[in-house]
């Protein structure tokens, strides 16, 4: 996620569901079709990031325009908010001290202040039920459906639990992230597109 992070979608490669049922396959090539167009989105949800005995709880606010992207991560009883921003060419990182911070990638600022090690150019793509096409994705499989249920990706293995209907569009509505080190789980209450 720097200049790819949380950057617009580029046409993505189309991958191949490990699936044998026309009907399935049809639906995954349509829906991938379909969901590599969105590259405008607000999303309002909620965060719990798990590692080891240690727990962190927030709420998530994600504009993304294209290439220009925020997420705001609210930290409940008063602990503050973080604000992530950026696009191809920035990104910043306010602290809930109001510290305004820079980094080579969004990844190194969450890493470096929040101790947080999140894939944040590939969830650009999970949270929107896609592989990311720069990775090679392990265990893919399709839901009865045809839409992504979960996979393996720079050693995390995503798995979606939910999907909701915005707008004739199959979206995420709750994730669980996984990798030797922490867990995420990623509830979306609220989508809003441009689709």
């Amino acid at each position: 996620m720097l200049a790819v992070l949380l950057a617009g979608c580029e046409s993505l490669p189309f991958i191949a569901p490990p699936e044998t049922d026309p009907a399935v396959t049809a639906y995954w090539d349509v829906h991938q079709q379909r969901l590599s167009a969105l590259d405008a989105w607000t999303l309002h949800g909620r965060m719990v990031l798990v590692a080891g005995d240690d727990g962190w709880t927030a709420t998530v606010h994600w504009d993304q325009d294209r290439q220009s992207y925020k997420l705001r991560f609210i930290a409940p009883l008063g602990q503050g908010t973080y604000e992530l921003k950026g696009d191809a060419e920035s990104v910043t990182l306010l602290t809930a001290d109001n510290r305004l911070l820079h980094a080579g990638s969004p990844e190194a600022l969450l890493q470096e202040n929040l101790g947080w090690q999140i894939p944040l150019a590939s969830l650009k793509y999970w949270i929107r039920g896609l592989p990311d096409p720069a990775v090679s994705a392990e265990d893919l499989t399709l839901d009865g459906t045809g839409r992504l249920s979960q996979l393996q990706q720079h050693g995390w293995r995503v798995k979606i639990l939910r999907y909701q209907d915005v707008k004739g569009l199959d979206l995420p509505g709750k994730l669980f992230l996984k990798n030797e080190h922490f867990q995420v789980r990623l509830v979306i209450q609220d989508w809003q597109t441009a689709i």
